[in-house]
C-alpha cells in the first residue's frame, strides 16, 4: 500500500492531533473514517480530514481503513485492538495501553496471532526534547546513567481535564495513570532499563489521585524518581540525568543542557512554542507507525515498553496502598 487508511477511534483532543499530523503527511497517510460517541465531535473531525463518519470502530473493519488509531478511555482501549486484529487492520494504540495487564496481554496476543502491527503511542520518543536527551544518553555523553529525576505538574482540577479523567473505571486511575505514564516512559527509556520495583505514595483530592511520588528500581540498577504534582501555578516539566562522567537537564525551559569536566553545552534550546515541537512528535510518530504498516521498518515503540509502563503504574498504586515497595509484574511473570 502506498498511503495508509487511518480510522480514529474517538475524536478528542488527541485525536485531533493525530489528524492535524495526517494532513502534514499526504503521501504517507490519510484519515479516512472517524468515530466517536458524540456524534458532533466525530463530524467535525471528520470534515477537517475529508473522513466518513462511522457509527462505531466496527462499521469501519470491513475495507474502509488499513490501520486504527485508538483515542478512546483507557478502559475502552482492549475491543477496538481485538476487533481490528481479528480483521488484518493494524493499530495504533494511544498510551496507556490499558488499565490491566490482563487487557494488554490480550491485546498483544490478539495482534502478535494476527500478524498485524500493534505501535504504542508514547509520544515522548518523539518529543525532541526528549529524544535528544536520549541520544546525549546513549551516546555516552554524560558516561553510564546512575540515577534520574523526572518532574512534573499539571493542572488536574475538575473543569481542567475530560470529565472522563474524573472516573476511576474508565481512565484507570488519575494523574499517574495519566500524566505519570510519559514519565515512567521517559525514564525508563532513557536509562535504557525494564522497570524492577517501585515505592509510592499518591495524594487523592478527589475520585482520583491527583499527584504522587515513585522511586523506581530499573533492572540495570539506575534508581528513577517521578514526581506528578498537582498545581496551578507555572508548569514544570524536567528531567534531570546523572552519569558518572556528568549530568543532562531536559526541560521546556531549559532546552537540554550537559554538564561535564569540560564545561556546560547546550545540545537543543528551549522551544519558543512548544506545540510546534508537540506538532514535530505527532508526524514523527505517525510517519514511523506507517512505515511499519507497510513493513518498511519494525514497530518503532512495541507491547512490552507499553505495558512496562502500565505494570509500573499498577504496581505504584499497590505499593501506596500497602505502604511496602512492590515488585513489578512483567510480562511472564503472572
Amino acid at each position: 500500500m502506498a498511503v495508509v487508511r487511518l480510522g480514529l477511534v474517538g475524536a478528542g483532543g488527541v485525536a485531533r492531533l493525530y489528524a492535524q499530523a495526517a494532513l502534514d503527511l499526504p503521501d504517507e497517510v490519510r484519515v479516512s473514517a472517524v468515530f466517536d460517541v458524540d456524534a458532533g465531535r466525530a463530524a467535525e473531525l471528520a470534515r477537517l480530514t475529508s473522513a466518513t463518519v462511522h457509527d462505531s470502530h466496527l462499521s469501519m473493519l470491513g475495507g474502509s481503513v488499513d490501520a486504527l488509531v485508538v483515542c478512546t478511555p483507557h478502559a475502552l482501549h482492549l475491543a477496538p485492538a481485538v476487533d481490528a486484529a481479528a480483521a488484518g487492520v493494524h493499530v495504533l494504540m494511544e498510551k496507556p495501553m490499558a488499565t490491566s495487564l490482563a487487557d494488554c496481554d490480550a491485546m498483544a496476543a490478539a495482534c502478535s496471532g494476527a500478524g498485524v502491527a500493534l505501535f504504542l503511542g508514547h509520544i515522548q520518543h518523539y518529543l525532541p526534547i526528549t529524544a535528544t536527551a536520549r541520544r546525549a544518553v546513549a551516546g555516552g555523553l554524560i558516561g553510564t546513567p546512575v540515577a534520574i529525576v523526572d518532574r512534573r505538574s499539571t493542572d488536574y482540577r475538575p473543569g481542567h481535564r475530560p470529565g472522563w479523567f474524573f472516573d476511576p473505571e474508565l481512565a484507570g486511575g488519575g494523574a499517574i495513570m495519566n500524566i505519570g505514564a510519559h514519565c515512567v516512559d521517559r525514564v525508563t527509556w532513557l536509562a535504557g532499563g525494564r522497570p524492577a520495583r517501585v515505592t509510592a505514595t499518591v495524594v487523592r483530592r478527589g475520585p482520583v489521585e491527583t499527584e504522587g511520588l515513585l522511586q523506581i528500581e530499573l533492572g540495570n540498577g539506575v534508581l528513577a524518581s517521578v514526581a506528578v504534582i498537582d498545581s496551578a501555578l507555572a508548569g514544570i516539566d524536567e528531567i534531570e540525568v546523572l552519569g558518572t562522567s556528568g549530568s543532562l537537564r531536559a526541560s521546556r525551559s531549559d532546552g537540554v543542557q550537559i554538564a561535564t569536566e569540560r564545561g556546560v553545552r547546550t545540545l537543543l534550546r528551549a522551544p519558543a512554542d512548544m506545540g510546534e515541537h508537540v506538532r514535530t512528535a505527532f508526524v514523527d510518530q505517525l510517519t514511523d507507525f506507517a512505515a511499519a504498516v507497510r513493513g518498511e521498518r519494525p514497530v518503532a515503540i512495541d507491547a512490552r515498553v507499553g505495558r512496562d509502563v502500565v505494570a509500573t503504574v499498577l504496581g505504584a498504586y499497590e505499593s501506596a496502598r500497602s505502604g511496602k515497595t512492590v515488585e513489578v509484574e512483567l510480562f511472564g511473570q503472572s
